[in-house]
């Protein structure tokens, strides 16, 4: 079984406060009001630990393109601020991945090169950034047949790597959108719990409920309603423009999902 990069050997990259702030990334920063949602998130997924001894959770949509791998990279990152865990940003978006752009990284290698069995490929390539204890598994994004390798041995050797890992990793998973392929369905059968990501104005309710039915109740942990006015609300959890905005400043070419 290929071993699971960890804080020893993996890529350490410039970052600091600001870079956090410009890249749209606050769950770094406990002081930072703009924090708040995702610190709220990172109680609800703790409580899970807790309680059921879930570690590894996915975050999808129903659709492309409502921030999807904004929510993933801040919650990731307010999770990395326990000490008592080691967290892991994973991108198993391999069509659309985006946290290589949200974290400004330029992987010689990722997630896709380890699933193809790519020369010199044999782990898969972990990134830390300076300063912080997220490490950052990311993905080249590219029109590949992603269904077949997220079925494949070494993606299911790359789950079971995280499945056996140390009880104090913790793994946020950036998968495909529901209805784009199967891919987040192949996934989800080997992770704890899922989050969905919606949009105010633009998800509609019934793309939630059905994507909802198509992973399985039972392992929802929560549905983030993106770009929310109103903020944190009781039926999930609430990322008002003011997050939105931010992120919008990161890179307004990229191809954010």
């Amino acid at each position: 079984m290929a071993p699971l990069p960890d804080s020893r050997n993996a890529v350490e990259v410039p970052w600091d406060s600001a870079m956090a702030k410009d890249r749209g990334i606050f769950g770094f920063d406990s002081m930072d009001g703009r924090s708040r949602s995702f610190n709220l998130i990172r109680s609800r997924l703790l409580d899970m630990k807790a309680k059921n001894g879930w570690r590894l959770f996915g975050v999808v949509s129903a659709t492309p393109n409502v921030g999807k791998s904004f929510i993933s990279a801040n919650v990731a990152a307010a999770l990395s601020r326990d000490p008592r865990y080691s967290t892991y940003a994973v991108d198993l978006d391999l069509r659309r991945g985006s946290l290589s752009n949200i974290f400004d990284l330029a992987p010689q290698s990722g997630i896709r090169d380890f699933l193809e069995g790519s020369p010199g490929a044999d782990t898969p390539v972990a990134y830390r950034l300076e300063n912080e204890r997220l490490l950052i598994m990311p993905t080249a994004a590219g029109r590949i047949h992603s269904a077949e390798l997220l079925a494949g041995e070494r993606a299911q050797v790359l789950l079971r790597s995280m499945r056996v890992s140390d009880d104090k990793n913790l793994f946020i998973v950036d998968l495909p959108p529901v209805f784009a392929n199967d891919d987040a369905a192949t996934v989800m059968a080997r992770l704890d719990a899922y989050i969905v990501v919606a949009e105010e104005g633009k998800t509609k309710t019934r793309e939630v409920h059905d994507a909802i039915s198509h992973l399985g109740q039972s392992r929802l942990a929560g549905v983030v309603l993106n770009k929310y006015r109103g903020g944190v609300v009781s039926e999930g959890y609430g990322v008002d423009d003011y997050y939105a905005a931010g992120y919008a400043q990161a890179d307004p070419t990229a191809k954010v999902d």
